[in-house]
């Protein structure tokens, strides 16, 4: 534990309360700054991607669901489109482009337009 407190310790503090909101108690095994973005890893878990700014760009649960509170917090009006269909649960990778969020769950991929707020359901997850 002590390297990962090590870790812990060069995280960002806004994206150590990011990771502490939804992976609350989880440590982390592995963190890089590389061209302006960070990477953090959470042991046995998700790897996340955030800009310079600090606001998150890509979440891959790597074969753990992301959990649903995130999308709740993070993306309300997605939530409510999913809530609604009772979808909320599965979602393994989110991308958050300039245009779009792109939400892959084990069985669909969701495309949320930003600036239009359109949401669109791919039925077939594509390779």
């Amino acid at each position: 534990m002590a390297c990962s407190s090590t870790v812990w310790d060069d995280v960002p503090t806004s994206i150590k309360e990011f990771i502490s909101s939804y992976w609350p108690g989880a440590s982390v095994s592995d963190y890089d700054e590389r061209n302006g973005n960070y990477y953090v890893t959470i042991k046995n878990g998700a790897t996340l991607v955030f800009d310079a700014n600090y606001q998150w760009t890509s979440i891959n649960g790597n074969g753990v669901p992301i959990p649903s509170i995130l999308i709740f917090n993070e993306m309300p009006r997605i939530y409510q489109y999913l809530e609604a269909r009772e979808l909320t649960s599965d979602l393994m990778i989110a991308e958050n482009n300039p245009r779009t969020i792109i939400l892959t769950f084990s069985d669909f991929i969701l495309e949320y337009n930003k600036e239009t707020s359109d949401i669109k359901m791919i039925t077939q997850k594509q390779e």
